[in-house]
């Protein structure tokens, strides 16, 4: 979060259960390098939080609202949050409010903490993530996932262990190939 002198702080208010269409979350975000580095979360704008946002705004008698985006008709709202970028991961909770090591992925549904702070250099309100509970996973992504269902009596192995880095490629000594 910005110095404390450049905020007006609101309070915070948790969500309603929303759609996830992009999240930052695993590890900081650092496309605009390292200095500004933050785990951050993209929602569906629903009616519901639409509203909330809105009576925000109009209670705080800022101009705008941080973070709403549209494309291709589809409203969207983005969090941001510094707070634990030295850990790698943002921590969520599940739906039992318990600490969990999964995070939020696109298509799962999660409840927002967040808060709201008016910015004084320009009179806009940015809404800060301070909290994630994960409602549901999307059964489509979830970590891990092969699409497969089980298959009862069959062969079971040890749980393999998810790698973020790539496997080694082998190097071939085969002419025939293209690359």
């Amino acid at each position: 979060m910005a110095n404390n002198s450049k905020l007006k702080k609101l309070p915070d208010f948790v969500t309603e259960t929303l759609e996830v269409k992009w999240s930052n979350l695993l590890k900081p975000d650092t496309a605009f390098g390292e200095a500004s580095a933050n785990h951050n979360i993209t929602v569906v704008l629903d009616k519901t939080l639409e509203k909330q946002l809105a009576d925000l705004l109009k209670k705080s008698g800022a101009k705008k609202i941080n973070g709403i985006y549209e494309k291709d008709g589809v409203k969207t709202f983005k969090a941001k949050s510094r707070v634990h970028v030295e850990n790698g991961k943002f921590p969520c909770v599940d739906s039992n409010a318990a600490a969990t090591d999964a995070v939020a992925f696109g298509g799962d549904k999660v409840r927002l903490r967040l808060a709201p702070a008016i910015l004084t250099r320009d009179n806009s309100v940015s809404v800060y993530l301070n909290g994630i509970q994960i409602v549901e996973k999307n059964t489509n992504n979830t970590t891990g996932g092969s699409g497969f269902g089980a298959v009862k009596g069959g062969f079971v192995g040890a749980t393999a262990t998810v790698s973020s880095t790539p496997a080694a490629i082998e190097e071939s000594e085969d002419e025939d190939l293209p690359f």
